[in-house]
């Protein structure tokens, strides 16, 4: 999976609007090991805790369902790339698959509660199925 197998549904208008709920709740993780790899320069890894000395202080190593899988830092406030008025910090390139997969809904604006989706290239089972592939290839 590459950057451009995501249909690409950021709306600077809606994410900025929303003043980062869906930031706030948890941050997305990244769904493409090669993709990951490539944001951030990091060489393949030989093993978990080889990537995990590779991370950039931002990022973290999450463990969901058994599979290491990068992530930024969550913070008291939410994702540790969220700044307060301009949103996401991070490039379109350098963001989490999951973030670039979620697709808004202007009812978040309305109800003030996250009403986006990720799309299925982005769900955290195809980040875990990715991932399981990248670790049992090392």
């Amino acid at each position: 999976m590459t950057a451009r197998s995501f249909d690409n549904r950021f709306d600077p208008q809606i994410c900025s609007q929303c003043r980062g709920l869906c930031c706030q709740g948890h941050p997305g993780v990244w769904v493409d090991p090669t993709r990951f790899l490539f944001a951030f320069d990091l060489p393949r890894p030989v093993s978990v805790k080889d990537l995990q000395r590779m991370l950039p202080h931002e990022v973290i190593l999450r463990n969901i369902d058994a599979v290491a899988i990068p992530a930024p830092r969550k913070l008291e406030d939410g994702c540790v790339f969220l700044e307060s008025a301009a949103g996401c910090r991070l490039p379109i390139n350098k963001r989490p698959g999951q973030c670039i997969a979620l697709v808004p809904s202007i009812d978040t604006l309305i109800d003030e509660e996250i009403h986006c989706h990720l799309q299925p290239e982005g769900s955290t089972l195809t980040a875990i199925r990715n991932w399981q592939r990248f670790w049992a290839g090392l």
